[in-house]
């Protein structure tokens, strides 16, 4: 299976991963719909580091290096007057075959015991009631100036509050577990500043799919079977890694290698599916869009993950089975979806899922958070936000926003 290379301004991995962040709720599970949690739950800055915890790994030289993409100067954007989105269509979704769970982040009750806050203590995700998708509010992040990696706090959510709905192997896998396919689909909106480069990061989060928690027992957002989306090395574009530096000791970028130019250095293709596959990254040149997939800002974009699980891969066996599915595809706003990334046997490019504890580890919490590890708290750069709207989990496709 080709490794996703990492890139880094300068020489190393532009963005993998450190996603290790471990940033997750430690008060006792209330599985409520959405986040922002009620000033009273929350804790001390003290506490909400002591559950935090960043696993970054070594970066490894000789790497293809990608200029960062260069920014156009613009000014801070303001929320603006509020957006009213099709409810109407929302519902539809939510309506639609197979849903598990909707979450419209429209008031605060829907996310009271999900949320935690940055590194401070001080900065929440918030119900932001001037900006919708759809719906009477969407869910804020703000990243403040001088902020650090955790800038912004995070919001989570299993999959059903019940624990009933996780997904895994049933191939080797539990064998009372009965489904092995999900979809998720969010809308997310970026401030101009979001999209300008933050010294030293690796690239902000977008979301974190992993392991569901289990009665009694908390699951963190840095597990082995993670898959975890985000804006890798800062190229502006939405890319994916798999495990949380467990898979063969590594984070497995999911990325085709497509051979080297004349001077030996790797061409990748980080997005496989955009562009009819014709998304190319070569060393010193930044990606073109298009024909890769470029966020953005100030439009409600749409994000849908598809993951099948097939057989489990037993880390450093190096017996792959390539039967796995993940697929993103990626829509701007009043626009049908396109394939972003697509990993699955259909296309021939099969992908191999790890599971360090089988019949346990199973697909069912996602981590909403705009993390960036390695970000500079000492550098300055303006207020920049992302707001999410419209989560919608489901055991089949979910059609597009009309």
């Amino acid at each position: 299976m080709s490794r996703f290379k990492k890139f880094f301004v300068a020489s190393c991995f532009l963005g993998v991963p450190a996603i290790a962040i471990l940033l997750n709720q430690s008060t006792p599970q209330t599985h409520a719909s959405s986040q922002v949690i009620a000033s009273a739950n929350l804790q001390s800055p003290a506490q909400s580091q002591a559950q935090t915890q960043s696993q970054e790994p070594e970066k490894k030289p000789n790497e293809p290096a990608v200029p960062p993409v260069e920014e156009l100067p613009q000014a801070e954007s303001a929320p603006g007057p509020a957006k009213l989105g099709n409810d109407a269509d929302y519902k539809a979704r939510c309506h639609a075959p197979g849903v598990i769970r909707c979450i419209g982040f429209d008031t605060r009750s829907e996310i009271a015991g999900h949320i935690m806050p940055d590194s401070t203590g001080a900065v929440l995700p918030e119900i932001d009631t001037t900006v919708s998708a759809s719906g009477r509010g969407s869910l804020k992040f703000t990243v403040p100036a001088f902020s650090v990696a955790n800038s912004s706090g995070q919001y989570w959510t299993d999959f059903a509050d019940d624990l009933s709905a996780q997904f895994d192997s049933l191939v080797n896998g539990d064998p009372k577990s009965k489904y092995d396919e999900f979809y998720i689909q969010w809308r997310q909106r970026f401030s101009p500043e979001m999209l300008k480069p933050f010294k030293g990061s690796n690239g902000w989060k977008q979301a974190i799919i992993g392991e569901g928690d289990h009665p009694g027992q908390t699951a963190w957002s840095c597990t082995n079977i993670d898959l975890v989306l985000e804006n890798s090395g800062q190229l502006g574009m939405p890319r994916m890694y798999h495990s949380c530096g467990v898979k063969d000791d590594k984070y497995e970028e999911l990325s085709i290698m497509e051979g080297y130019d004349a001077q030996g250095s790797g061409i990748f293709s980080p997005q496989n599916a955009a562009g009819n596959g014709k998304c190319r990254l070569y060393r010193g040149f930044a990606p073109k869009f298009p024909p890769c997939v470029a966020y953005k800002p100030n439009q409600w974009m749409t994000f849908q993950l598809h993951v099948k699980v097939g057989t489990w891969y037993l880390d450093n066996s190096h017996k792959y089975h390539r039967d796995s599915t993940v697929q993103l595809s990626v829509a701007d706003e009043g626009r049908p979806s396109v394939p972003v990334i697509d990993f699955s046997p259909e296309k021939k490019t099969g992908y191999d899922l790890v599971n360090t504890d089988l019949g346990k580890a199973k697909f069912g919490k996602i981590w909403l958070l705009p993390y960036q590890t390695n970000k500079d708290g000492d550098a300055p750069h303006d207020k920049a936000y992302t707001w999410y709207d419209e989560l919608i989990i489901s055991r089949e496709k979910i059609p597009d926003p009309k």
